[in-house]
């Protein structure tokens, strides 16, 4: 391995739209409430956390969600609450 191959390994670059599989867990603040929905921003891509019961008192808490799907050629999705993060007694 040269010297160059060793500095950079593991270096990646990110993305403004990361792209999110079905299933998968992310973690996040949700920014926003919209049409009912609680909204997860995670660089450009949107995840829209639904069956809350008050999505606006979600807003700015952190939380996980599972992916339930994703549309890459829009950078959007749902997505189900699994857990509040140190909430505010959600």
């Amino acid at each position: 391995m040269s010297l160059l191959s060793s500095l950079l390994a593991g270096v990646g670059f990110r993305t403004r739209t990361p792209s999110f599989g079905q299933g998968e867990e992310v973690t996040g603040f949700v920014s926003d409430a919209r049409n009912g929905e609680a909204l997860l921003r995670i660089g450009d891509s949107e995840l829209y956390v639904q069956g809350v019961d008050d999505p606006e008192r979600l807003v700015d808490e952190r939380v996980v969600v599972r992916v339930e799907e994703f549309d890459d050629s829009t950078s959007a999705g749902k997505a189900v609450l699994v857990e509040v993060i140190e909430g505010r007694g959600l």
